[in-house]
């Protein structure tokens, strides 16, 4: 038999945005509990029941990958100390593209097994999601739709703590950074060896996206004027890393990850404004996904509070 099964603790949400063949009155953790003692009781007998799902999965991933949006090169004239000038080319940077860069990096050295990310709440939450190669249990702390900013600084030090051998990195946005940077006082004088990615765009890019679509353009609160974190990081006696472009990023990416394994780091990314797709729409069902970033009607009654 299969179905929808709704476990929630409220009566009032059964069946409240789609009908579920069972409604069970618990908590997720005693529900999961009682489903994994029963499998341990009675194991299936059929270990390869869900080979045809994933590899149905696998080749949906295959045909509609994350979209990475990629910036055309340009030219930039670079002022020498020494008072000559020289003509660079530099590409800007996206979250998806900063992410994609350190998930290949984790994945060739082999240590992809070895990291532990946490994340704030944001595009960059969405993005760590959606392309770090998960490869074991509990290796993203985040508090998911709970929509917790702030925390993924104190998460990647209490799993540092907890797990001293482990890679651990925050992958953080700078609006979710700038709630609880103080705590890089702590990390500076207690020398916790995290790493530390902020990436950064100067807004609350997944609150402006919700107020373009659902709130008529109205935006406010949602461009941030953020500090020079390679200067506040060498306030706490932190080292620092700086990239703004795709040329440089490879060398920055490899040094953030390989050259201070004893210490904590910190890595500023500077990044353009991207959405992240595909998303679904409160009250939407899960096939009428928003997958291309364009102007299009939506219901303003559905507006996420």
């Amino acid at each position: 038999r299969g179905g929808i099964i709704h476990v929630d603790l409220r009566f009032s949400e059964n069946a409240k945005q789609v009908k579920p063949d069972y409604f069970v009155h618990t908590t997720g953790k005693k529900f999961l509990n009682a489903v994994n003692s029963a499998i341990r009781a009675d194991p299936p007998k059929d270990r390869l029941r869900t080979k045809d799902w994933i590899e149905r999965k696998q080749q949906l991933e295959a045909e509609n990958p994350i979209k990475i949006t990629r910036y055309p090169p340009e030219k930039y004239t670079l002022h020498n100390e020494d008072g000559t000038t020289e003509e660079i080319v530099r590409s800007k940077m996206c979250t998806q593209g900063v992410i994609h860069e350190m998930d290949n990096q984790l994945l060739k050295s082999g240590k992809i097994d070895e990291a532990i990310f946490s994340t704030g709440v944001g595009i960059h939450q969405m993005a760590a999601a959606q392309l770090i190669t998960w490869t074991q249990p509990r290796q993203m702390l985040s508090s998911g739709s709970l929509g917790t900013m702030g925390v993924s600084l104190g998460y990647c030090m209490g799993a540092k703590l907890a797990n001293p051998t482990k890679i651990c990195i925050s992958v953080d946005g700078d609006g979710s950074f700038n709630m609880t940077f103080t705590e890089l006082k702590t990390i500076g004088e207690e020398k916790i060896p995290v790493k530390l990615l902020i990436l950064d765009n100067e807004s609350q890019m997944m609150v402006e996206y919700w107020q373009r679509l659902f709130h008529d353009e109205r935006y406010i609160a949602v461009r941030n004027k953020s500090p020079k974190y390679t200067t506040l990081a060498s306030a706490f006696g932190i080292k620092s890393l700086y990239c703004d472009n795709e040329e440089e990023l490879p060398e920055k990416m490899r040094q953030f990850l390989e050259d201070y394994d004893d210490e904590p780091v910190l890595f500023h990314a500077r990044i353009e404004r991207t959405p992240c797709l595909p998303m679904v729409a409160p009250g939407q069902p899960l096939d009428n996904m928003i997958l291309v970033d364009e102007d299009f009607e939506v219901d303003m009654s559905a507006a996420p509070s």
